[in-house]
């Protein structure tokens, strides 16, 4: 297996099929948005393949100016593909494709403490730690989604203040003077409440 980049039309098309099915809106970030920062070198869109078949998965990344540290911005496995083991083996693949020091952050939603609605974020959470994430000790919040903090390293996780620096720059970079910077919350500070929940917007 492989990971293969895809251009601007390619995400075009798993945009409008595979990543509008997977996320709500208020997680889903405009495409325009997507391909600008492609545009600048610090997003990079990559498709899972076997031989010819695919894709079968994808991951996007936000990537730190320093290139070191990358927000897993999405991941993706197509709803006629899942239950296959396929998430694993989109993660291992990504971590194979980088260099060691490599650090991989992750934000996955965090528990709403509703029953019903948490299987699912209970489940994406163990698979998450079941594929080597490791906790981080700060929660964030993103136009009123709240996600927990996870990460992976090969070399060993860094310390949390340098993860939490470099996370909050990766948005700064993008969301500093906007107008909707006041919807991200990176920290979300203990007993600070994410703000109303909207759909993903762009100035």
């Amino acid at each position: 297996m492989q990971l293969r980049p895809l251009n601007p039309d390619q995400l075009a098309i798993a945009y409008e099929t595979d990543l509008k099915e997977a996320f709500p809106p208020a997680e889903l970030k405009p495409l325009a948005a997507m391909t600008e920062m492609m545009s600048r070198g610090v997003y990079e869109a990559l498709a899972l393949y076997e031989g010819e078949e695919g894709p079968l998965g994808y991951v996007l990344l936000w990537k730190h100016v320093d290139g070191r540290f990358l927000l897993i911005d999405y991941l993706c496995v197509p709803a006629r593909r899942r239950n296959g083991g396929l998430g694993a083996k989109l993660l291992r693949t990504l971590f194979d494709s980088y260099p060691p020091e490599t650090v991989f952050i992750g934000e996955s939603e965090a528990p709403t403490g509703d029953g019903a609605a948490d299987g699912l974020i209970l489940r994406r959470l163990d698979f998450y730690r079941r594929n080597g994430a490791a906790s981080i000790g700060y929660d964030t919040a993103l136009f009123g989604v709240h996600y927990k903090t996870i990460a992976w390293c090969k070399d060993g996780i860094p310390p949390e203040e340098e993860i939490l620096q470099k996370h909050r720059e990766i948005y700064l970079e993008r969301f500093a003077g906007s107008k909707h910077a006041n919807m991200i919350q990176v920290p979300l500070r203990p007993g600070e409440q994410p703000v109303r929940r909207q759909d993903w917007v762009e100035d």
